[in-house]
């Protein structure tokens, strides 16, 4: 064997007089000699003329296996930082530079002080001193220089934030990664580098975790024992999407970079292995073949047919029309709308399961109609329930959401100044359409308009279960921590609750910095979704109202979505969104 990299005999002062088979069991305890014998293979391949680089050398010889997705992530050229957890030690460094290097050869990784004895990483290190107190902060300037240095030249940098391994955390009764740096975050706005967030699945054992109680400053004498622990496992690895120089210039500062990077990063854990599109894990519903759709002249002239006052809003440009109705008034049009909602809620992994998506709500409910008449075809639908006039007629059991939450004597008195909202679509054809959203709200503004009495908007926005289990994770928890109408949220209760649906603590806590508006949640979930895409749109437009949650539960005959329970209170709604679909009035 070459000589070794640890060497048990000089790491503690008196090591010359103790027996070489004592050593020998140490250093084996200690995990020194299996990281001994695979450096010395290292060495001995190049030595042969081996090209391969010592990160991929490394994994194979100790051996570290891990199964990866995302690495397409990794841009080819350019500037570009890849951040990532700690969960281990020494293990996800060689891990993480066999990743990079599969994609480019110019990577330098952010490495501590005890790594320097490992030739092999030397020439793609830069060196920072975690454990040295105030002296090695001044001593980690240079290193800092080197990373700014390295970045603006169009290079890659691979870092661990926290600068050390994960450590057990009492207030979160688990081990999570120390806090992250930000000095990183300055270099990061700085140098225009593009972000790509990096997560490894895993922790340190416990003997290790013992030792970070106890005496912190020492662990990192168990660390070549925690890599040969770390040989027994398949570790788990995902890199996120790219985050952008554009997306990165809207944070402020460098702690809400910060936390958004590792927010972003720690994001990957709540992906399922071997995820796909779908979240919802139950055995497919039975979905009964959808009624035909009614005759386009049958539909409008029905449309024709209604009184004046019927229509609510044209949209001049586009042609689209807002009608408020009854069901009495259109019962071809009534059919129309189950149908269509059927279709339109199945392509989302919701849907009833019905022919058609009609209920007994539907006769006692105002609908808003956005009816095209050059097209003869229907663009969209809002039904629009009136508290005060349902529960005198029918009592609490007459509001629809009542069949998924248990509502207050104080929430049903407060909404008798509202109008509950719900089973909202816009048909395929018209989701794309320029106009159709902007037309179906300038409708619900002119129904105020027409009833000034109601003062609140109520109803449920569904997250469906096409989502990824962190996306839902991460919006719910963004509302629960952000959006809640604390006065009346002790007043309504779901019937089916989330349950272990939200972030972890550790994470959650994150939220207020890394997640300050809509848009930066949008963004997280964007590089969450296969496809891409950002919330759902009605929670976007409410939102920005100024909308907020009440209570939150699971419908599990609808697909098993996520149902959000939001009040927008109009008197303090966002005023230039409220002028924009009420007028001047």
């Amino acid at each position: 064997m070459k000589k070794k990299i640890a060497d048990l005999a000089q790491q503690v002062s008196w090591g010359s007089k103790i027996p070489g088979w004592l050593l020998n069991l140490g250093e084996r305890f200690l995990g020194f000699h299996q990281l001994n014998v695979a450096h010395s293979h290292i060495e001995e391949d190049w030595d042969k003329g081996s090209k391969d680089n010592f990160f991929s050398l490394a994994c194979k010889y100790i051996p570290l296996k891990y199964e990866l997705s995302g690495l397409e992530n990794i841009p080819k050229e350019g500037p570009c930082v890849i951040v990532c957890n700690h969960p281990h030690g020494m293990s996800d460094g060689l891990m993480f530079g066999d990743i990079a290097m599969k994609v480019r050869s110019d990577v330098r990784i952010v490495v501590n002080e005890w790594l320097r004895c490992v030739r092999g990483m030397q020439p793609y290190e830069i060196t920072v001193d975690v454990y040295g107190g105030e002296a090695a902060k001044r001593a980690n300037m240079a290193g800092m220089r080197e990373i700014l240095q390295w970045l603006r030249a169009g290079h890659c940098i691979l870092v661990f934030p926290s600068g050390s391994a994960a450590s057990y955390s009492h207030q979160d009764r688990r081990v999570v990664d120390d806090p992250w740096q930000t000095n990183i975050a300055g270099i990061i706005r700085k140098t225009g580098a593009t972000v790509v967030p990096m997560h490894i699945a895993g922790r340190t054992g416990l003997l290790f975790q013992l030792f970070t109680i106890l005496c912190k400053q020492h662990r990192a004498a168990l660390l070549a024992r925690e890599i040969k622990r770390d040989s027994r496992t398949l570790h788990t690895i995902r890199l996120g999407k790219p985050i952008t120089p554009s997306a990165i210039a809207r944070f402020e500062t460098d702690t809400a970079l910060s936390d958004f990077l590792r927010l972003s990063s720690m994001m990957l854990q709540y992906i399922p292995q071997h995820s796909s599109l779908r979240t919802n894990e139950e055995l497919p519903r039975e979905m009964k073949p959808i009624e035909p759709k009614e005759d386009e002249e049958t539909l409008a002239q029905e449309m024709a047919a209604l009184p004046a006052e019927a229509l609510l809003y044209a949209h001049e440009s586009s042609g689209l029309n807002v009608y408020c109705v009854t069901a009495a008034q259109i019962p071809h049009m009534l059919h129309e709308i189950g149908v269509q909602r059927e279709i339109t809620f199945r392509a989302v992994g919701e849907g009833s399961g019905t022919s058609c998506d009609l209920d007994d709500y539907d006769y006692h409910y105002d609908h808003l109609v956005m009816w095209d008449p050059a097209k003869k075809k229907l663009a969209g639908a809002y039904r629009m329930g009136r508290t005060d006039l349902i529960t005198r007629e029918k009592g609490a059991k007459g509001i629809y959401n009542s069949l998924f939450f248990n509502l207050g004597s104080r929430f049903i008195e407060e909404m008798s100044q509202g109008v509950e909202m719900g089973r909202a679509f816009i048909t395929a054809a018209y989701q794309r359409h320029p106009a159709a959203l902007d037309t179906l709200w300038m409708g619900i503004g002119h129904f105020l308009n027409r009833y000034p009495q109601y003062r609140y908007l109520y109803g449920t926005v569904s997250i469906s279960a096409d989502y990824t289990k962190a996306s839902r994770a991460l919006m719910l928890s963004y509302l629960k921590s952000q959006c809640m109408l604390e006065e009346l949220s002790p007043h309504i209760s779901a019937k089916h609750p989330p349950l272990e649906m939200e972030l972890r603590s550790e994470d959650a806590r994150l939220l207020p910095t890394a997640v300050a508006d809509v848009r930066a949640l949008t963004a997280l979930v964007n590089a969450l979704e296969p496809d891409g895409k950002g919330i759902p749109v009605l929670l976007r437009q409410y939102l920005r109202l100024g909308g907020r949650m009440v209570s939150f539960g699971v419908d599990k005959d609808f697909g098993n979505t996520l149902d959000c329970m939001v009040i927008v209170d109009m008197q303090n709604a966002n005023r230039r969104i409220v002028e924009r679909y009420r007028g001047k009035y």
